[in-house]
């Protein structure tokens, strides 16, 4: 994809399958929260993962242009004033996990207690977004 075409416009019922996709990546990270010799930062990237898709889904659905990046304030700043989404701009914080700090180690040392948070969020989103999408 070309730098000026970060954009894409996908058919409405992609929706549905893009949050079927969160969910899977939700549930994936609570199967972390429990295992055992894995990275816990895995964890967090794969709740970062499932917010991003959820307000992708939400775009998608409201057939609004998804720009085709990582960063939450960038896709919260694309709903409409009428679709506040729970957490706001709060989610920013989780940007971190969907890059710098899944390279580094040693310097950030993640619990499972924040890591629990983060899915507690991370569920909110997604039943946010089956609200948004439900009639599609």
């Amino acid at each position: 994809m070309s730098p000026r075409r970060q954009e894409r416009l996908f058919a409405k019922k992609y929706a549905k399958t893009l949050l079927k996709i969160a969910i899977g990546d939700y549930k994936t990270a609570l199967v972390l929260l429990d295992a055992d010799n894995y990275r816990i930062e895995n964890a967090f990237y794969m709740a970062q993962q499932a917010i991003e898709k959820s307000l992708k889904a939400v775009l998608v659905h409201k057939e609004i242009p998804v720009p085709m990046i990582h960063d939450l304030s960038a896709l919260l700043s694309k709903l409409p004033s009428d679709c506040e989404p729970p957490y706001g701009y709060e989610l920013n914080e989780l940007n971190e996990y969907a890059a710098a700090k899944r390279y580094e180690e040693g310097n950030w040392e993640p619990t499972k207690e924040e890591l629990k948070q983060i899915l507690e969020k991370t569920n909110n989103m997604i039943v946010w977004s089956e609200g948004e999408i439900k009639d599609s």
